[in-house]
C-alpha cells in the first residue's frame, strides 16, 4: 500500500543520547550508528497535508507528525559504504482517529501526543514526557558539516516484521534539500542523556510518495 501527500514546514532536530538509553528498543537485526558511545536521533517534525492511501485515494487528511529517527549503521544490510538508514523509535501525531486506522495498516505505530506551536517555538507532550525546541529563522547559521553529511544522506527506513527485516526508501529521486537553522532552545525528558547537536529545515514544501516496504534478504538489497 502506498501513501501520497504533501510535506510542509519540515524541520529536523538532531541530538545524541548514550547508547544504553536506546539499545533495548532496537531490534537485534540492526546496528546502531555510534560516535564515542552515543547514538544520534534525528527528530522529524512535519505538517502532512492532503494525505491519501492507494486503498482510499479519495479520503484525504492532514496531520502534524513527529518521529524520533535513530541513525543506523546499515552497511551490512545495504552493501554500500556509507550508512543511510534509520529506525523509527517513536512516532507521534495529533490525530488519534488517524493513528488508530493508520496503525492497522502500518508496521510503524503512531501514538497521540499534544503538539503545540507558537510562531517558531514547538512543544510535544505525551503524559509526563515532553520535548521542546525554539528556532530563530532570521539569524544566519553555518551548521556543522559532519552532522549535515550524516543527516543529508538518510534515504531509507528499516523495520521488522514476522517475515524479517523490511526497508523502504523515504525519498526516491534525491535527498531532502536541508539547510541549517539556528535553534536557541532545546529540552526533553524522553531521554536522560540527550545533547543537542543541530537543526535543519527544508525550505520548500515537497510532494511525496511512501512506497510499501520490501523484504530484505542476502539476494535482494535496496541500493
Amino acid at each position: 500500500m502506498r501513501f501520497h501527500g504533501e510535506l510542509h514546514d519540515i524541520k529536523l532536530i538532531n541530538f545524541s543520547v548514550k547508547i544504553e538509553e536506546v539499545i533495548a528498543s532496537v531490534p537485534k537485526a540492526f546496528r546502531v550508528l555510534q560516535e564515542n558511545g552515543s547514538a544520534i536521533i534525528s527528530m522529524v517534525d512535519v505538517n502532512l497535508k492532503n494525505m491519501s492511501s492507494s486503498i482510499f485515494p479519495f479520503f484525504k487528511f492532514d496531520t502534524r507528525y513527529v518521529a524520533f529517527r535513530l541513525l543506523l549503521d546499515d552497511t551490512n544490510i545495504s552493501g554500500i559504504s556509507n550508512p543511510k538508514g534509520v529506525y523509527f523509535l517513536k512516532n507521534f501525531s495529533n490525530r488519534p482517529f488517524l493513528n488508530f486506522f493508520g496503525n492497522l495498516m502500518n508496521h510503524r505505530k503512531s501514538v497521540y501526543a499534544n503538539i503545540m506551536e507558537y510562531f517558531d517555538a514547538f512543544s510535544l507532550k505525551k503524559g509526563s514526557k515532553y520535548l521542546e525546541y525554539a528556532l530563530d529563522p532570521y539569524s544566519k547559521c553555518k551548521g556543522e558539516p559532519f552532522l549535515h553529511q550524516k543527516i543529508h544522506r538518510i534515504d531509507r527506513v528499516y523495520e521488522t516484521s514476522d517475515e524479517g527485516v523490511l526497508v523502504s526508501k523515504i525519498f526516491k529521486e534525491n535527498y531532502w534539500p536541508i539547510e541549517p537553522i539556528k535553534c536557541y532552545h532545546f529540552a526533553t525528558n524522553f531521554f536522560e542523556t540527550a545533547r543537542f547537536l543541530g537543526a535543519f529545515k527544508v525550505k520548500n514544501n515537497l510532494n511525496y510518495t511512501w512506497n510499501s516496504p520490501v523484504l530484505v534478504s542476502g539476494k535482494k538489497r535496496l541500493k
